[in-house]
Parts: C-alpha cells; sequence; structure tokens
C-alpha cells in the first residue's frame, strides 16, 4: 500500500526536519545525513544522489568545486549506538564525480543547452547487489560528509523504500 511506501531526503536530523541540502562546510566537523528506521524494518529500495552546480564539471573534481574532496564521503548503516554494521563504502570515500561510479553503475551528467547549471545525478539500486537494505527499528542509514560543500547550488541525498 502507498501508506507502507517511504521518498526521504537524508537530513542531519534522521527525521522529515533538519538539514537536507548538503551545502555546507563540514571540513572542520564531520557531519551525518541520515534516515533513521522508525517505525522498523524499513527496507531501502534506492538512494538517489543529485548535485548541482556551475557548468564544467569534470570527472577529477567533486560537482563543479574544481578539485576532488579532502576527505570525501561514505555511506553506512549503524545501529542506534553508532556501531558500524555495513559500510558500503568498504573504506573507500566518494572524493570525486568519477568515484561516484565505484559504487553504483547508474551516473549521469546533465548539461542541457542554453543553460549555466550542470547535475550529476546518481542512482544506487541496493536491490541490484542482492537485495534492499534492510534497517531495523532504531538502525540508520548515515551518509558522512567531511570537507566544505559550500560551492555546490544543491546536493541532496534521496531514499526511496518501504515499511
Amino acid at each position: 500500500m502507498a501508506e507502507d511506501n517511504f521518498y526521504r531526503y537524508l537530513s542531519t536530523t534522521g527525521a522529515t526536519g533538519g538539514t537536507k541540502n548538503a551545502v555546507g562546510d563540514y571540513s572542520s566537523s564531520a557531519t551525518d545525513f541520515y534516515f533513521v528506521a522508525t517505525p522498523g524494518p524499513a527496507w531501502v529500495e534506492r538512494l538517489i544522489l543529485y548535485i548541482e552546480d556551475t557548468k564544467g564539471m569534470e570527472p577529477e573534481e567533486y560537482g563543479n568545486l574544481g578539485a576532488a574532496l579532502t576527505n570525501g564521503w561514505s555511506i553506512k548503516v549503524k545501529d542506534a549506538d553508532d556501531v558500524v554494521l555495513l559500510d558500503i563504502n568498504d573504506g573507500i570515500p566518494v572524493k570525486t564525480n568519477a568515484g561516484i561510479g565505484r559504487m553504483c553503475y547508474d551516473v549521469d551528467l546533465k548539461a542541457w543547452t542554453n543553460t549555466t547549471n550542470e547535475v550529476v545525478l546518481a542512482r544506487f539500486t541496493f536491490s541490484r547487489a542482492g537485495s534492499e537494505l534492510k534497517l531495523n527499528a532504531g538502525e540508520k542509514l548515515v551518509i558522512t560528509l567531511n570537507d566544505s560543500f559550500v560551492g555546490l547550488i544543491d546536493h541532496y541525498f534521496q531514499i526511496q523504500g518501504h515499511y
């Protein structure tokens, strides 16, 4: 049923509130954008990454920030006590636009004619790796950012799934 489905942007509170657009400076203190399975269990089918920036994005930089990220970002499943249950990056953070493709096949640069911005879109379909991500009650899907993303226009992570 439709009420069992969810479409949620990861946020700094893990709930529907908090910051959802990850364009801040998180270089001095790592910041988590996450979703908490409440109620649980929750099955996450996919994650959509959206990066909007000015024209000129290159594979070896992140967005159009002009360089790769220093620390990068990672996706993990954690329990309520922040113990890592699954490291989806397997210890290798995403630092570049091309680096996103190491983790998911569906990465695309959208550069429309007569626009001033470009968009990187990526789709992580967890069920294509064997099964959906199951989050028990209180467990969370976390993306940790530890760089400055201030130059980006938009930077969102949306998950889609069902209870």
